[in-house]
């Protein structure tokens, strides 16, 4: 598949958790996302830039899982202990009129299947991971709906089994 450079984003206004790097370098080339939202995960390599539309990017190291824009960046570490085995956090960026969900899993489990139930909808996030066993997941999902309170994040095995929930 041929690489494309990632379109920056414009006039953005971020509603996020976590912490912002600044002046992330996004412009580099980055792989498109599939369009398919089957169950299956997207394997990427460590270091690897996926579009996840809109002008955002995600990159999946060993060490940590970076989420961002043009406009900064934000990176949480699956290494570090601030997140135990077993357990799914969620990060969110809103921009007006649709926001961007970003469960990560991290555990023992393989994560086939990730949701987030936000306004009473239900969404079927597109599970991300390393190859191997890396020790952790994440997805992604955008969602046309503000950013609301109160937010489920249901994180399946292949076999339907929940890893974790938030």
């Amino acid at each position: 598949m041929p690489k494309r450079p990632l379109v920056p984003a414009a006039a953005l206004v971020l509603a996020v958790t976590g912490l912002l790097v600044p002046g992330a370098a996004h412009a580099a080339e980055a792989r498109p996302a599939a369009s398919s939202w089957s169950r299956s995960a997207v394997v990427v390599a460590p270091g690897e830039k996926l579009e996840l539309g809109h002008g955002y990017a995600m990159t999946l190291t060993r060490e940590e899982r970076c989420v961002g824009s043009a406009g900064g960046r934000i990176c949480k570490s699956v290494t570090d202990g601030n997140q135990p085995a077993g357990t799914v956090s969620l990060q969110s960026f809103g921009e007006e009129g649709r926001t961007l969900y970003s469960p990560l899993y991290v555990g023992p489990g393989r994560a086939a299947r990730m949701t987030v139930t936000a306004a009473g909808r239900t969404l079927e996030a597109r599970v991300v991971a390393l190859a191997g066993r890396p020790g952790y997941a994440t997805g992604y999902v955008w969602s046309a709906a503000e950013d609301p309170a109160d937010r489920t994040v249901t994180v399946y095995d292949a076999t339907g089994r929940v890893l974790a929930r938030y």
